[in-house]
């Protein structure tokens, strides 16, 4: 179990790279810890909570094994978002969020063309919209069906990094999302 948290800012980004080096991020509000299972089976991890620049504050991670052995008997997020979003693509950047409230996802991406895939259970349907680092809408608020099935939409970004938005949540909501690099 990764445990995130922060102080001083609104909120900050917990980022987990395991050995195949892609990077999981979750955006999180400082009036909370973020809770997220994490199954490793060895090999390299890197784990880090970074707030915003340019404001005193403070974050941090703590591991620990896993305190509720329901959370293991239940399906892994990051399995199940591999599952829906395959196969693996050159250069995509990907990420995964549930929760019980409108969730929030962050990529690394540099400026360019990109193709956002999503997925989405447990709703009926999705609200999701994504903006840049710097807060510019770079796709308006649209509804997708939870189905099942991959909705996909182009993405242009100005500057670097992404933020989605994904909505509502629901006990059992789950999201799934990438970033795949497109040719000019």
């Amino acid at each position: 179990m990764v445990t995130g948290a922060c102080a001083g800012v609104y909120g900050a980004k917990l980022t987990i790279v395991k050995a195949d080096g892609v990077p999981e991020a979750a955006s999180f509000e400082c009036t909370s810890t973020l809770d997220r299972f994490v199954r490793h089976d060895g090999g390299p991890i890197t784990i880090s909570a970074v707030p915003p620049t340019g404001k005193p504050s403070a974050t941090g991670v703590k591991v620990q094994t896993n305190p509720d052995r329901r959370a293991s008997e239940l399906e892994d997020l990051s399995e199940w978002s591999a599952q829906q979003l395959q196969p693996h693509l050159p250069g995509e950047l990907r990420g995964a969020s549930s929760g019980g409230t409108t969730a929030t996802g962050t990529l690394s991406a540099e400026p360019g063309q990109y193709e956002l895939h999503f997925v989405c259970a447990g709703l009926p349907a999705a609200e999701l919209s994504v903006s840049t680092w710097g807060g510019a809408q770079v796709l308006a608020p649209v509804q997708v069906p939870c189905s099942g099935q991959v909705f996909k939409a182009p993405v242009l970004l100005p500057t670097e990094g992404v933020d989605l938005r994904m909505g509502p949540g629901g006990l059992d909501s789950r999201f799934a999302y990438r970033l795949v690099p497109t040719q000019p």
